[in-house]
């Protein structure tokens, strides 16, 4: 780099000197037998001094004006301008639409896709990405965790179903409290709208979700009180024991880390933005059939973060286990309690201990800021404590406690039992 900058400036002194000389009056022979040059050099940088009296010299940029890899302007402007128009949400067909690279790309698909054979491929993620930042467009992201926290794994549909609650208010200060369950699998969604949020209503939301969506073998709850059945210690909620008469384990996230849910709270976020704040309610009866119509949106249309595809193509191919309506008035009440699993994801206090069903749990003062998980078989009546350091790492068993109920323990009827097998 240092030996291309003193050439440049020695090949400027020439340049200069041999204009000098030549306005000197001295002769051309002269100046080309002194500098070495050929005549029609010096007269090149005769004229060219005559051109731009305020020269230095110097040699311009070799850099080529056209790069090969550079994106074209046309794309750049293509994306710019979708961006607006979702940010806008003015266009019909984009109303629940997000504004996101996947967004951009899936309109990019739809309106130039087709075009002149010259248009080529729609812009990958990345490029799309790199854009949005170059012109400032984009959010910064925030930091992840840095400890472990194990999850459950959906590897085909329903086998993990995640439920949470977004209340909202309409017009004359009515209460909206919508119900929203998420298939980890396939990011298929089950919506229900209720005045409260008490455990009846949330049985009510499970059967339609069973219904529609399909039973499956895990249910995740955060710990609301019409999950997890009150704040009473030692005491297995109605809601739980729905779950396990239909032969469903049950999971509670960590205590008050709502980010662990975070496949329903990324829906939640989007149906307030794209749904919720889009409308105008006056009647709670007029919600479900504008939710009716976002839901199709989304179910055919949206692709979610961390998906690869929209939730019904997802869904496609594999057998779906739906609740029939015999079977949920058939449902005893009261309930009693049946065979089953509740687990529990939680984080160790500094004092070695968790919260299960209320109760203080001593895990082990070693463990604080680690997350365990507890597993409460009812049939055995026993508690049993897991410890995992990492996602590819096996299992460590820390405790297995008696966890007496009080009151007898049913099997699971037959054509449930064989819903799971």
């Amino acid at each position: 780099m240092c030996s291309t900058i003193q050439s440049n400036q020695s090949e400027a002194q020439q340049r200069r000197a041999a204009v000098q000389l030549y306005r000197a009056g001295v002769p051309l022979q002269t100046i080309v037998q002194k500098l070495g040059r050929r005549r029609s050099w010096v007269y090149k940088w005769v004229k060219y001094q005559t051109q731009h009296p305020w020269t230095r010299f110097r040699s311009g940029s070799r850099a080529p004006h056209h790069h090969p890899n550079q994106t074209p302007a046309v794309i750049e402007r293509r994306v710019l301008r979708l961006r607006d128009q979702l940010v806008r949400h003015t266009v019909p067909g984009l109303r629940f639409a997000g504004v996101g690279a996947r967004s951009i790309q899936r309109e990019y698909r739809k309106r130039y896709g087709y075009r002149r054979p010259v248009d080529g491929l729609p812009p990958s993620l990345s490029t799309i990405q790199r854009i949005l930042n170059h012109n400032h467009r984009i959010s910064r992201a925030t930091r992840a965790r840095k400890v472990y926290r194990p999850h459950p794994s959906a590897e085909y549909p329903n086998a993990v179903q995640a439920t949470d609650i977004i209340t909202r208010w309409i017009v004359g200060g009515e209460v909206v409290q919508t119900f929203n369950t998420v298939d980890l699998y396939s990011n298929d969604v089950g919506c229900t709208t209720h005045a409260n949020k008490s455990t009846d209503e949330a049985c009510q939301h499970l059967f339609y979700v069973w219904k529609t969506l399909g039973v499956p073998d895990l249910a995740q709850f955060d710990n609301e009180s019409a999950f997890s059945g009150g704040r009473h210690p030692h005491v297995i909620g109605r809601m739980v024991r729905l779950c396990l008469y239909f032969g469903i384990q049950v999971l509670f996230i960590p205590l008050g880390e709502a980010t662990y849910n975070w496949p329903v709270e990324i829906f939640n976020e989007l149906w307030a933005k794209q749904f919720w704040n889009r409308h105008r309610f006056s009647r709670r009866r007029d919600i479900p059939r504008a939710q009716r119509s976002f839901l199709n949106w989304y179910r055919t249309d949206y692709i979610a973060p961390r998906q690869s595809d929209t939730p019904a193509r997802l869904r496609r191919g594999y057998q779906i286990h739906r609740l029939p309506a015999r079977w949920v008035e058939n449902v005893p009440d009261p309930l009693p309690l049946y065979a089953g699993q509740i687990h529990a994801v939680r984080l160790v206090s500094d004092t070695g201990y968790v919260s299960f069903l209320n109760e203080p749990i001593r895990v082990g003062k070693r463990y604080h800021g680690r997350y365990v998980w507890l597993t409460l078989n009812t049939a055995r009546q026993c508690l049993t404590i897991w410890y995992q350091v990492r996602a590819e790492a096996d299992w460590q068993q820390l405790k297995e406690l008696d966890y007496p109920l009080g009151e007898p323990v049913l099997p699971v009827p037959k054509q449930f039992a064989r819903l799971h097998a």
